[in-house]
């Protein structure tokens, strides 16, 4: 789509774009989409009510196929194919419950008739805690693994060190039809490849929450020597999104589940469907997000143009490194912008310098590796997990839209060194 200059993202009372974005043309379709929901009453019925009275799809099925075509087809880089078909795609009320959907189509659960142990679910140390919380919930039974090392951060430039740990993973024994769950956190993107082919080896189950990394994926050659888009998730069971308040494409709160897979995705139907949708998306949320779907590649391609110059400012001097590599197979979706301090007095320095300037941003999650033996497994080092714990702040995606937010930045940078 032609997107007018960012510089048009109307700003907050801090000085930065607002959130949601407020830009003429988007509010304008966004407007007509909800209003047409509206006009013709799908705002107040069910969507299988709205295909019963009409011939044509509604906004539900239409969000419904919008939505696999973003998170694939339409992210594809131009003059390059996007890998695969038309994944299976089932709308729900947030990305938490997305995973929740998949770990439960999934069998995680507790031990008892059907199983001698909890289901064993791997993830990182350095999470979303809903997704340990989540596992917590259903009964399985969190195993934790490291993040990659930090590498160049005398640099001011860091390569790696947020996605979970291929050698930690590794390291982990775990049975048959045990879970792989693994997050694209902050714009980074994990080895969805090579961990697919880890689960295939060892027949674990892979899912990949990429709700902070919708549009995201790999430019790849297959065996035939084509160029081809790989989204991310496309070799998973289960890969979820999430459209909360906060997300890059949001209608307050839903959600949704994607797979490759129509076995698994009737299996879920039949565990939803009791006969109505008990885990639903509103037909008002639908048409609130339709519209920002086409733009989603293009602010995508905006906010990683800026993360790519706030990663050459001189973050070695106030005692850091930005997170970012350029890798130029990958198709970034940052969420979060990410920078590594050398310990948490540092970090809580330069957050305190940057918000001199407004600047939304705010410290990483807290991870996991605190948590007791009761509540989970932790088999390996997760000393790479501590360290982001303590010591990553993060840039909201917001700021991201700025056309000028290298240069404040660097202003603010340059007062501290």
């Amino acid at each position: 789509m032609d997107l007018p200059a960012e510089e048009s993202f109307a700003v907050a009372s801090d000085g930065w774009p607002a959130w949601p974005p407020k830009h003429a043309k988007l509010t304008s379709q966004i407007e007509k989409s909800v209003a047409e929901v509206l006009e013709d009453g799908q705002w107040g019925t069910y969507p299988e009510t709205t295909a019963a009275k009409s011939e044509q799809v509604g906004v539900y099925e239409r969000c419904r196929n919008s939505v696999s075509l973003a998170a694939g087809k339409w992210s594809a880089p131009e003059g390059i194919t996007a890998f695969g078909g038309t994944a299976q795609v089932r709308l729900c009320p947030s990305g938490s419950s997305a995973i929740e959907l998949a770990l439960r189509a999934l069998g995680v659960g507790p031990a008892g008739a059907k199983r001698s142990k909890a289901t064993q679910v791997i993830l990182s140390a350095y999470d979303y805690p809903g997704n340990f919380r989540t596992v917590e919930l259903l009964g399985g039974r969190p195993v934790l693994c490291d993040t990659q090392p930090t590498s160049g951060t005398r640099s001011g430039r860091a390569s790696t060190g947020i996605s979970p740990s291929m050698k930690s993973i590794q390291q982990i024994q775990a049975p048959p039809e045990s879970i792989l769950l693994v997050s694209h956190l902050h714009g980074q993107l994990a080895d969805s490849g090579g961990l697919a082919e880890l689960c295939r080896q060892r027949r674990w189950f892979l899912v990949e929450d990429a709700c902070q990394a919708m549009g995201a994926g790999r430019i790849q050659q297959t065996a035939d020597e084509t160029t081809v888009f790989v989204p991310v998730g496309y070799f998973a069971e289960w890969t979820t999104y999430s459209f909360g308040g906060s997300k890059p494409l949001t209608c307050g709160n839903g959600g949704a589940l994607v797979t490759e897979y129509e076995g698994k995705y009737q299996k879920l139907k039949g565990m939803v469907d009791r006969p109505s949708d008990t885990f639903p998306m509103s037909p008002l949320q639908c048409a609130a997000l339709m519209p920002q779907l086409d733009w989603l590649s293009q602010l995508n391609r905006i906010r990683c143009r800026n993360a790519q110059r706030l990663s050459e400012l001189d973050w070695a001097s106030v005692g850091c490194a930005a997170v970012w590599d350029d890798d130029p197979s990958l198709v970034r979706a940052p969420y979060k912008f990410p920078v590594l301090a050398k310990n948490a007095e540092t970090r809580a320095k330069v957050i305190q310098q940057l918000r001199t300037i407004e600047l939304p941003c705010g410290e990483g999650f807290r991870a996991m590796h605190r948590t007791s033996d009761r509540r989970s497994s932790k088999p390996v080092s997760l000393k790479n997990a501590v360290a982001l714990s303590e010591s990553l702040l993060v840039i909201d995606h917001r700021a991201l839209l700025a056309p000028d937010v290298a240069e404040r930045v660097a202003g603010c940078l340059s007062k501290m060194s």
